[in-house]
């Protein structure tokens, strides 16, 4: 009979992966890294994660779950006012932006890395499905050019992750917030 996997391994793992790839970048750390830091054996770690893709795939799916989840918190109070929608999803991805430890959207980043590759592919499908919701929400807005606010909006979130990775951007998320509002009409407080 197989041993199986005290509870918790698999997220013990993947925290494990998660500080290292933010810390060194996904190409960077290699399985046996993590096997290391996490204290687990590598045939438990591949009994968990078949390959370091499967390993990447599963640390961005639990991002992009958590992200989907803060979403709704923030959009939820607001049904019925899209444009203040935009604007908290704006603030949340200035909350992230603003971490003391940012270091750079890992979706971004991991397409950046891989641009045609499964894990590529799947951070690309997480900023299209954001860039779609977005796009939804300006339409809801009955702004006169709802593709071109989304255009902008989208631009401005763009713009938020790259420059608070680069010294000098410690306000991008304040001034994002801000210029969402001005683009929305809509108070950024």
């Amino acid at each position: 009979m197989a041993r199986q996997p005290a509870p918790g391994t698999r997220d013990r793992i993947l925290d494990t992966a998660a500080r290292l790839f933010t810390e060194h970048g996904v190409r960077a750390v290699g399985m046996q890294r993590i096997v290391d830091e996490c204290g687990c054996g590598k045939n438990l770690l591949y009994r968990e994660f078949p390959s370091k893709d499967a390993l990447v795939v599963a640390h961005l799916a639990r991002i992009r779950a958590l992200w989907s989840e803060q979403v709704e918190q923030v959009t939820a109070p607001l049904v019925g006012d899209p444009a203040a929608q935009l604007v908290a999803i704006t603030r949340l991805a200035a909350g992230q932006v603003g971490e003391v430890d940012y270091r750079g959207c890992a979706f971004r980043n991991c397409f950046t890395e891989f641009p045609d590759h499964e894990v590529g592919r799947f951070a690309a499908d997480h900023l299209a499905d954001v860039r779609a919701h977005i796009g939804d929400l300006t339409r809801q807005t009955g702004h006169p050019e709802p593709e071109l606010l989304a255009e902008r909006i989208w631009l401005v979130i763009e713009g938020m992750y790259a420059t608070a990775a680069h010294p000098g951007g410690e306000r991008a998320g304040e001034v994002g917030v801000a210029l969402v509002a001005e683009l929305t009409g809509t108070a950024a407080h």
